[in-house]
């Protein structure tokens, strides 16, 4: 969990950040990966905005390839749960990102055995294989109890993912407090509005950071500044 520094927030571990990558081409992905990689981020995501899915499989092996230590996962837009699982593990990546995988605070839902029996398959070769499954979140119908939806997710095994209401808008302090409180010390992240300027504030209740536009000059380039900003003031003591 996290990254193994320890944050002064809440008393919990500084969150690790995944730079999501939207893939235009792979000698653009693989500046930004190396951005990510070069200012501190544990990883990278890659999704292909228009479904095509299999386009970033080649760049998330050249990455994974160039940056072993580098966590490599990517977002399948037009894939089912499972099938996204079983595509990410048999490349060898080390992540699978879901924004729709099912589960909500009535419970999980028809996807989620299906992708608990892709999981363990996953794991029987990488057993940190990490599924981020979205939960209350900004892709799906309001979520009136984001705590008892996180709490589905960490019990099936998945990285509780959130967002705030849109693209680049945080979630409230509360609704993180009260998936904190629901998962307890089980893996949280979230998945959009995290800044530089609100990371402080933010980071001490998740141990991931899913983070695109708040590190970006535009929507496929990051900016080594906010890129840099942002990984530090998530850190320890930072300010």
């Amino acid at each position: 969990m996290g990254n193994g520094q320890t944050s002064v927030a809440a008393g919990r571990r500084a969150p690790s950040v995944m730079a999501v990558i939207h893939y235009r081409d792979d000698e653009t992905a693989m500046r930004n990966a190396d951005l990510a990689r070069r200012y501190g981020c544990a990883g990278v995501f890659l999704i292909e905005m228009d479904g095509r899915d299999w386009k970033v499989d080649p760049v998330c092996l050249a990455i994974k390839s160039a940056w072993p230590d580098l966590l490599v996962g990517a977002n399948r837009l037009s894939a089912m749960p499972w099938e996204a699982v079983a595509t990410d593990a048999a490349l060898g990546l080390d992540a699978s990102w879901v924004d729709n995988p099912g589960a909500s605070s009535a419970g999980p839902g028809p996807y989620a055995d299906r992708v608990e029996v892709a999981l363990e398959a996953a794991r029987a070769t990488n057993p940190d294989f990490r599924f981020f499954g979205s939960v209350a979140f900004k892709t799906q119908p309001r979520e009136d109890d984001p705590g008892a939806a996180a709490l589905v997710a960490a019990s099936r095994g998945w990285i509780a993912t959130t967002s705030g209401p849109a693209t680049g808008v945080p979630p409230e302090p509360a609704k993180l407090a009260a998936m904190r409180a629901s998962v307890g010390d089980a893996p949280l992240a979230v998945a959009s509005g995290i800044d530089p300027d609100n990371v402080a504030d933010l980071g001490g209740y998740v141990d991931w950071i899913l983070v695109s536009t708040g590190v970006s000059r535009d929507f496929h380039e990051f900016d080594p500044e906010r890129l840099s900003l942002l990984v530090g003031r998530a850190a320890p003591g930072a300010q």
